[in-house]
């Protein structure tokens, strides 16, 4: 097991170094995704300041939503007006409701099936290939779902 060590860092060194270099797209106002890529390759910290703030932008308005459609509402919003990281936030504070249940103790280790949870896994990975195009179709996909 210790020979695959160094083959798999250099079977997976190319990608990484192509994550490393990732630039936020012009005319996207905020670069929340494309620094959350740079901080998870670092291995000197964990601080995500632009993720933080989204984060805070979050709880800000997290009195005035009631659920995970609202939620989803929000993220296209966030989305359509090009705030990417924001709309990813949006994303998981909806997949969070969706995901905050009561189950019978016998059924608590059971994955929970739902498509508007599989809508929103496919806006999140829409959002790290930086398809906005797609993300906004799943999110609509999500709230029509719900």
């Amino acid at each position: 097991m210790r020979r695959a060590t160094p083959l798999i860092l250099i079977l997976l060194a190319p990608m990484l170094m192509g994550e490393a270099e990732a630039q936020p797209l012009p005319g996207v106002r905020d670069e929340g995704m494309v620094e959350q890529r740079r901080e998870r390759l670092r291995q000197d910290g964990f601080s995500v300041p632009q993720q933080n703030r989204e984060s805070h932008r979050g709880d800000a308005i997290a009195g005035e939503v009631q659920g995970s459609r609202e939620w989803l509402k929000e993220a296209q919003q966030a989305l359509r007006s090009g705030q990417t990281g924001q709309a990813n936030e949006y994303l998981e504070r909806a997949a969070t409701r969706l995901l905050s249940r009561s189950t019978e103790p016998a059924r608590a280790g059971e994955p929970m099936r739902n498509l508007a949870l599989d809508h929103i896994s496919g806006a999140r990975e829409a959002l790290w290939r930086r398809d906005r195009r797609e993300a906004d179709r799943q999110i609509e996909l999500a709230i029509a779902a719900r």
